[in-house]
């Protein structure tokens, strides 16, 4: 389904009738105008929380949480060169901080790196919302197309990502039927 990333207040209002969700971009942690009015549209929200501290990413989660119990926190780094080197400015463990603090919120990953390691470790710490970059040639000129998925490399990530989760099983530690001599 379609839904959009609002920057203007009136947009909000304008796009309402055409989505069954809004994302909120990483630039407006601190807009509480606009955390506010997207909250009172009582749909989920999708919220990046990228360049942000972790006060200011409370303030907003509580702003939303007044008008709207169905929140999305995305885990995020806004640096979007593609650089393997940005790996490590990744945080995926920020997930576990967001489970403690947030425990209704719904996890997610907005992420802007190459590949798909950071989708499977996302999942592995709860996430079920993923955001990444689409495009239909990686070769296309502009700053997104480096680093965005393909028709090949979205498909091999939804793959893994299917595989990953049949695999976290449960939490009780049994002898599996698999394991079992017949």
């Amino acid at each position: 389904e379609f839904f959009s990333t609002p920057y203007d207040l009136d947009i909000v209002d304008y796009l309402d009738p055409f989505v069954p969700a809004y994302k909120i971009g990483s630039g407006d942690v601190a807009w509480d105008l606009m955390l506010e009015k997207i909250a009172s549209k009582n749909k989920p929200v999708l919220f990046a929380t990228g360049a942000s501290t972790i006060s200011e990413v409370v303030h907003a989660y509580e702003t939303l949480k007044k008008n709207n119990d169905r929140i999305v926190l995305m885990q995020c780094n806004t640096n979007y060169t593609g650089s393997v080197d940005n790996f490590k400015f990744i945080n995926l463990n920020v997930l576990k901080l967001y489970r403690t603090l947030f425990p209704n919120a719904i996890l997610g990953l907005s992420d802007h790196t190459p590949g798909h390691e950071t989708v499977l470790g996302s999942i592995a710490l709860g996430a079920k919302v993923i955001e990444k970059h689409f495009t239909d040639d990686t070769n296309r000129p502009g700053p997104d197309h480096p680093f965005s998925m393909d028709p090949n490399t979205w498909g091999n990530m939804v793959l893994s990502s299917r595989r990953l989760e049949a695999s976290m099983g449960s939490t009780i530690k049994k002898v599996e039927d698999n394991e079992k001599k017949h």
